[in-house]
Parts: C-alpha cells; sequence; structure tokens
C-alpha cells in the first residue's frame, strides 16, 4: 500500500466515528476520520434536548428495542458505562448524573464530549478532515475504494461506516450515508424520526405551556395498550415532549392512537382518589381551580375546568358527583388524542439503518464485504431516551476500533 494510504478511513466524525478512529489510531493504524460537516459531533451537541448525554447509570440491554435488540449486548460488555465514564475522565471531561438526561459533562455538555473524543483522536495520531463528502464507494477484489472529493480516491485497507446522523435534515444531512452502506451490500430498513414530540389534539391544553411533570404514559390503539413508559413530560400548547413521549414515540406511526396520561404514577389510584376527596372537602368556599393547585399545577387545573365546561369561578361546593369523578379520572388516565410527531425537524433519533443481521455483534464487522465495518446509528438498533443510544454509539465505535484489521 502507497505510504500516503491511511490503514483504516472512518466516515462520519459523531460519537461512533470518533470513538472508532481515536481506538484504532490508539493500535498504531493510520487512521482518517472524514466529515461531511464543517464541525464534528453535531448530533452529540444537541442531543437529551441540549444536554448531550452519553450514557446512563441504568444501562442495560432492556433498555434497547425491537425484535434484534440483544444485538447491543456484546458492545455494552465491551465498555460498560463505569468504564465509558473511566474514559472521558482520563480524557478531560468527567461525567456526572443528570436526573432525567443520563451521564453528561456538566463543564460544556456535548460539546466538552466531543471535545474530548477529538483530543483523543488527534493524540493517539489519527487525522480528522471536515468538509468532505464522500461520494462514492465499491468493493473491487480484496480493497474498498472511495470517492471522496477533495480528498481524492481512498484506498484504505479497512473502512468504518459511521453516519447514522448525517441525514438529520435540521443537521444539514441527507441520505447519501446509508446509500454507501447499500452499495456495499447492505440492507437498510426505511429510515423515520425516533424520540420525537408528539402533537396532541386537545384545544382545551392550548394554554397550558412549559408544564412539567412526572407521569406515567399509555399509547392506545383502541382498546389495546401497545408502549407505557414513566418519566418527566413536558406540556407546551397541545405538544408533548420529554423523557416519558420520547420511549414511546417510536410506536405514533400510524392515525388512531391515544394517549393516556397519569398525573400520579407514583400513587396507587385509590390514594389519589382520598387525596382530592380530602382537599376538596377541606376547601368547600375556594374556587375550584384554587383548592386543585393543592394537588395539580394551576395552568393544568384550569386546563381541566375547560375541558369539564366548568365555570373558571365555580367554587368547590358548586362541584356535583359527576364532575368530582371526572376530574378523578382524568387525572389518572387523561385520554388525548394523537395528532401526530413533530416529524424530522424535531427528532432526536433515527429509527430504521442497516439490518443487524448484516453485522457481527462481537466485531461490527460486515458479513457482506471484508473490510467494511458499520456502527453507531447506521445500525437498525432503537433505545431509550437518555443516553442509551449515545453510549451504544459509543461503544460499537469502540469496538469497531479495536477490532479493525485485528
Amino acid at each position: 500500500m502507497p505510504p500516503s494510504q491511511p490503514d483504516v478511513v472512518v466516515v462520519g466524525a459523531g460519537a461512533s466515528g470518533l470513538m472508532a478512529g481515536a481506538t484504532a489510531a490508539a493500535r498504531g493504524l493510520r487512521t482518517l476520520v472524514l466529515e461531511r460537516r464543517s464541525l464534528p459531533g453535531q448530533r452529540l451537541m444537541v442531543s437529551c434536548m441540549g444536554a448531550g448525554a452519553v450514557s446512563n447509570t441504568g444501562l442495560e440491554v432492556s433498555r434497547f428495542h425491537g425484535r434484534e435488540a440483544r444485538f447491543v449486548s456484546d458492545a455494552l460488555q465491551a465498555l460498560p458505562a463505569d468504564d465509558l465514564c473511566h474514559w472521558f475522565a482520563a480524557a478531560g471531561a468527567e461525567l456526572h448524573d443528570l436526573p432525567h438526561y443520563g451521564l453528561v459533562a456538566p463543564e460544556g455538555g456535548g460539546a466538552a464530549a466531543v471535545a474530548a473524543l477529538v483530543d483523543a483522536l488527534h493524540q493517539a495520531g489519527g487525522e480528522l478532515r471536515l468538509d468532505t463528502i464522500v461520494r462514492g464507494a465499491r468493493h473491487s477484489g480484496d480493497a474498498i475504494e472511495l470517492d471522496a472529493g477533495p480528498s481524492g480516491l481512498l484506498q484504505p485497507r479497512a473502512l468504518v461506516l459511521a453516519t447514522g446522523g448525517a441525514h438529520m435534515p435540521r443537521l444539514g444531512g441527507g441520505t447519501e450515508n446509508f446509500d454507501l452502506a447499500r452499495s456495499l451490500g447492505h440492507t437498510v430498513s426505511p429510515l423515520r424520526p425516533g424520540q420525537v414530540p408528539l402533537r396532541l389534539f386537545a384545544p382545551w391544553l392550548e394554554d397550558v405551556t412549559g408544564l412539567w411533570m412526572e407521569v406515567r404514559l399509555r399509547l392506545w390503539d383502541g382498546a389495546r395498550c401497545v408502549a407505557e413508559s414513566t418519566g418527566s413530560m413536558l406540556l407546551a400548547k397541545g405538544v408533548a415532549t420529554g423523557e416519558a413521549v420520547f420511549n414511546l414515540s417510536r410506536h405514533c406511526d400510524r392515525s388512531g392512537l391515544e394517549l393516556g396520561i397519569c398525573f400520579f404514577p407514583e400513587r396507587e389510584p385509590e390514594q389519589v382518589d382520598e387525596w382530592l376527596f380530602r382537599t376538596l372537602g377541606e376547601r368547600t368556599r375556594e374556587p375550584v381551580a384554587r383548592a386543585l393547585d393543592n394537588i395539580i399545577p394551576l395552568s393544568l387545573a384550569t386546563a381541566f375546568l375547560r375541558k369539564l365546561t366548568i365555570k373558571r369561578t365555580a367554587r368547590v361546593q358548586e362541584l356535583s358527583l359527576l364532575q368530582r369523578k371526572r376530574l378523578l379520572a382524568d387525572m389518572l388516565d387523561l385520554r388525548l388524542p394523537v395528532a401526530g410527531t413533530l416529524g424530522w425537524q424535531a427528532a432526536e433519533s433515527t429509527l430504521g439503518g442497516v439490518a443487524v443481521r448484516e453485522v457481527d455483534p462481537r466485531t461490527f464487522a460486515s458479513r457482506k464485504t471484508p473490510g467494511l465495518y458499520l456502527a453507531g446509528r447506521m445500525l437498525d438498533v432503537a433505545g431509550d431516551w437518555g443516553g442509551f443510544e449515545q453510549h451504544f454509539a459509543l461503544a460499537s465505535g469502540f469496538v469497531a476500533g479495536r477490532m479493525v484489521l485485528a
């Protein structure tokens, strides 16, 4: 091989690509990481609603979903959460647990994590080239050839594709990097937005803005519960977002769904019933909304009154037994039609990608093309919100970098 040619080319300078490049370079391999954008790691910087979580203290295989969920187990064993924390600490970005978000670098968030990855790549002797679009790839004999634009024709001994987030429209990307996987023999399932806010058909909620609550959500398709999730939720002008919403939004790919919200996930229904009965009984002369403010936020209490067509000036003693029962029912299981999602512009993740049955989970080597490795969100793997998918991206990149040309 000519001296100017790298041993390993990594396409994509996101979490998985930078980790793969840094790990391969640390083994003494001439490593070149190519990125189509002008900055590395942009998706990691905006992930987890801007917190930039890279892992989670609750990391386990059960936090990943789909028919091939156990595909992630080898990567999680190769780089568990504690080891990843040590890795970032050694790179100068100590991680801390941020409740509801995951493990983050408190000083700089995602930007600090990306800087640590880039520094690790450079210190290991790897090279990063930005603003470089790989326009084509083919396998010829025992070699892989890449048309890398200004960088010319590259013929590395091995190629790592780690570009799953590059197509996100809000980050200025297209789907061309999945075309590279197809051109090298892989099957790519249709891409759609994941971990995305939901639009709810509830005009009476339009005035509720900036309301954060701990909730239990159930997604209903008629009488069948499709999915359940517990965690934080933000309501704002008929849009629901946050941890609990993201973790079931992957199921919102059809019409006719309803979102069931329990605003007291840690209490039994009997306890809520008793709490409401006691609260209202002690405040019979107060306006209903003010009395309910002792149980739920005032903005939500006011919205409930609109829904039940109860006058804003109504006092507790004027409530009928039926109205009290309906208030309780809405607090425990408020049903709201799902009008759709906010789509790619608000998505935190991608559903779909390269079929994992075509990749060896122990090495992340392609089962289709010799010398090819695939990592991170290139793969059809779905995880919960809060650093889980980010950890898999880093762990798969770590394994690929460790095993490439081994």
